[in-house]
């Protein structure tokens, strides 16, 4: 899949207190290759990284950012049992009160 990357993103929107300017570069990536990709993008175009995750506890500046902003959007929550402790793996992208929420049901 080729990673989509749009130009001039308001980032306001996608912050609990909805300030700040656009981002330069932006991607939703939703797997880990979307994310490989925009990363070499990046790379290739020497431009900083910013990686988003809900958008709290953010202030974005009113110019923006001047490199690409990714937006993790890999979701998942696997519960493994081992050997009397349970190991968690959550996909970058998986709403935090969602995936404490299943760990207190599974009393973790």
């Amino acid at each position: 899949m080729k990673a989509r990357i749009i130009e001039n993103v308001a980032l306001a929107p996608l912050t609990t207190l909805g300030i700040g300017g656009p981002a330069r570069y932006f991607i939703d990536a939703p797997n880990e290759n979307a994310v490989i990709e925009a990363v070499w993008f990046a790379k290739d175009r020497n431009l900083p990284v910013f990686v988003l995750g809900g958008g709290s506890n953010l202030l974005v500046a009113d110019s923006g950012f001047p490199g690409l902003v990714i937006k993790v959007g890999i979701s998942g929550i696997e519960f493994e049992d081992a050997g009397g402790e349970t190991i968690v793996c959550a996909g970058g992208g998986e709403d935090w009160d969602r995936l404490v929420g299943l760990c207190v049901e599974r009393d973790l």
